[in-house]
């Protein structure tokens, strides 16, 4: 993907492209263009045609680096970072694409009028400060998840369920889906003292549209057909059931399968009399009761096998193998020239129980191992279109539930975290806008412009991510204590006419639905402000509270765990960086407190009618001084430690993984950093 015709100097076959080349900015665009169209909510499909004409169509990013081959160097950059992403945690691929993209945009827009290197300098600053606050588990963003509760778990799983609206689910068989997906994922955790390996979820697709998503315990296996004799032979295994795998064609129309044959037989004749002597020497020796093969076996084989009463089954496929390997503990043969020898060497399975199952109208069998932690799940059926997709969806749910047992953290969902994100941007920038001046010795107004592209970058995400336009800020704001992204609307009291607005009220809803306006309001006093796309122009002043940003960095490793901002910082009241004050009730309050102890000891040395009553009294009034004081610490711990808290009773919250998360972003802000760093791309 070149996006323009590069018109340089060629030398012996190389040629340079400079990043600043208005074909690299077109190019880069188109690229964002097409990440943003598979993002978020609101994101589609890609119809997606080859050079031989063959279309396909692509929702994540998964598909998009598969079916698509870029050009030029830096595009095969960022899409080797989305692959590593999806690679490593399974899903915020796309997170990993558009924010690298959208930094270098920005950053090369920069170039225009602030040196380059105050640019990369600011931009390295501020990326390591943000990996060192999300390394630290802010509590305005992440939270913990408790795997038990089916609530939490459910509400993660639709999260991720309805990035992909796609997939065009009802509300009914999405709440379903989640639940069963759960399901399936708590059956591969293993027991205590067993193993400390998850086990694995084998997804099925197949049945009838409408029909709903279940779980099984063991793997499914698709039979083609209901064999009387089969269900005989099922019913007369013994409780240990020993299995034998292939994982290559067991027939002679294979060249990787043939056999040295002499005499007056055909090539065909030879080779099935001799497999069939040495398999059935193997499953007499090794005392198999069934034989299973990835790939086809050829009829007359089948026929000899399962007429000495062996249970054969074929065509499983790559997914259904590794499954039965997972189950049984087998190893696959992967090589038939030397047949006796493999055979000898070969690791069987062991397998606790086979049924038959009839379901949606098709015939299953139902393997089952006592000791393994391996289920099936059975996926509703949908549009062929997004069958895909929908299967892609249920594998990242899986993951992300694997992530999260591991580390026990999630992050507020739907453009919330990104919203923090920009807030921590205007706070860094303003409070060490000196020493960032210094340290890179260019004016103010370069440090901010350099600041603005990250709370840019960041804001628009978080817009796209709530479903809404990039360009509008109107009906969005963002709260003074958690800095997460509301949505506001204009409410009447008492039911009266628009004109009528004297009593025109902003009723807010926070996007990822873990907090409410009454938290805001009423327990931490807070307030909103609205939603901006770059910084103000006070922030050009400095902060009195400015400070090197060595000592911030050595003031934050000491916190242990604490929020980012410093009591100095607390009592400022700004809407820019969204601190805010202690209300003065809660002064009056304290001084009420105090003003009560004065008079409690006062009327302690007028009581005197005998040493018990004394005493009486004073215990009951060193009671009321531990009240008042630990009320008094709570009050100020949960001032300068806003931490969200999960509440079962909300509906509908969006959060997601953690690690995920977090990865996505060390990647990106990694991979933009070195991208910026690049002046020419060389092609050979």
């Amino acid at each position: 993907m070149s996006g323009g015709i590069l018109r340089e100097e060629r030398v012996n076959g190389v040629y340079c492209h400079s990043l600043l080349n208005l074909s690299f900015a077109s190019m880069l665009a188109q690229y964002r263009k097409l990440l943003f169209s598979a993002y978020g909510p609101k994101g589609g499909t890609l119809l997606i045609t080859n050079s031989v004409g063959r279309s396909t169509l692509a929702s994540s990013s998964v598909d998009i680096t598969k079916q698509l081959s870029f050009g030029h160097p830096c595009a095969k950059y960022i899409n080797a970072l989305i692959s590593a992403q999806n690679a490593s945690c399974g899903l915020s691929g796309l997170y990993t694409g558009i924010l690298c993209v959208r930094l270098l945009e920005e950053a090369l827009c920069c170039e225009g009028n602030t040196p380059h290197y105050a640019i990369a300098d600011v931009c390295e600053w501020i990326i390591d400060q943000l990996l060192t606050q999300m390394a630290q588990f802010p509590d305005q963003v992440v939270i913990d998840i408790d795997i038990g509760d089916i609530q939490q778990v459910s509400s993660f799983v639709k999260t991720i369920l309805g990035s992909k609206t796609n997939l065009n689910l009802p509300k009914a068989e999405m709440d379903n889906l989640s639940i069963q997906i759960v399901r399936a994922f708590l059956k591969s955790i293993p027991d205590e003292g067993l193993t400390t390996k998850f086990g694995h979820v084998n997804v099925l697709q197949e049945g009838p549209p409408g029909s709903d998503a279940r779980v099984f315990e063991g793997l499914l296996y698709r039979e083609p057909e209901f064999d009387t004799n089969l269900s005989k032979k099922i019913a007369q295994l013994p409780k240990v059931i020993n299995i034998l795998l292939f994982a290559v064609p067991l027939s002679p129309d294979v060249e990787k399968t043939s056999l040295l044959w002499t005499g007056t037989y055909s090539k065909e004749e030879a080779f099935i009399s001799n497999l069939v002597v040495c398999l059935l020497s193997i499953l007499r020796d090794k005392n198999v009761h069934v034989l299973a093969n990835q790939k086809y076996i050829h009829p007359a084989i089948k026929f000899e096998l399962e007429r000495k009463g062996c249970i054969v089954l074929e065509r499983l496929g790559t997914i259904a193998t590794d499954s039965l390997m997972k189950l049984s503990g087998c190893q696959a043969i992967t090589n038939v020239s030397n047949l006796k020898q493999e055979g000898s060497n070969a690791v069987l399975g062991k397998l606790s129980s086979m049924q038959y199952v009839r379901l949606r109208g098709k015939n299953y069998l139902l393997l089952k191992q006592d000791s393994s932690c391996l289920s099936t799940l059975l996926l509703p059926e949908v549009s062929p279109t997004t069958e895909g997709t929908l299967k892609e969806v249920t594998e990242s749910c899986l993951a992300a539930l694997k992530m999260a047992v591991v580390d026990g953290k999630v992050v507020a969902g739907g453009g919330c975290l990104e919203t923090w994100l920009a807030t921590q941007v205007i706070h860094m920038v303003k409070v060490n806008m000196d020493c960032l001046a210094s340290m890179a010795e260019v004016p103010s107004h370069h440090i901010v412009r350099v600041g603005n592209a990250f709370v840019r970058v960041f804001m628009e995400l978080a817009i796209q991510v709530a479903g809404g336009s990039s360009t509008t800020k109107f009906d969005w704001c963002v709260d003074s204590v958690f800095h997460h992204l509301w949505y506001s609307q204009e409410c009447l009291a008492n039911g009266e006419s628009p004109q009528e607005s004297f009593t025109e009220q902003k009723l807010h809803k926070c996007v990822c639905g873990l907090l409410t306006d009454e938290t805001i309001k009423s327990k931490y006093g807070g307030y909103w402000y609205d939603l901006d796309f770059q910084m103000n122009q006070n922030v050009l002043q400095g902060s009195p509270e400015s400070t090197c940003f060595c000592e911030s960095l050595m003031q934050l490793d000491n916190t242990e765990g604490e929020t980012f901002y410093h009591d100095s910082e607390l009592q400022t009241e700004d809407p820019d960086v969204g601190i805010d004050n202690d209300s003065l009730e809660e002064k009056v309050a304290i001084e009420d407190d105090v003003d009560s102890l004065e008079k409690t000891l006062n009327s302690l040395e007028e009581e005197g009618d005998s040493l018990e009553g004394r005493l009486e009294s004073l215990d009951d009034d060193v009671d009321s001084l531990e009240d008042v004081l630990d009320k008094m610490v709570d009050q100020v711990h949960t001032k300068h430690n806003p931490k969200i808290i999960f509440n079962s009773q909300i509906p509908d919250v969006l959060y997601d993984s953690y690690l995920a998360k977090y990865n996505a972003m060390r990647l990106a802000l990694e991979g933009f950093t070195q991208l910026f760093q690049v002046g020419y791309c060389v092609y050979d």
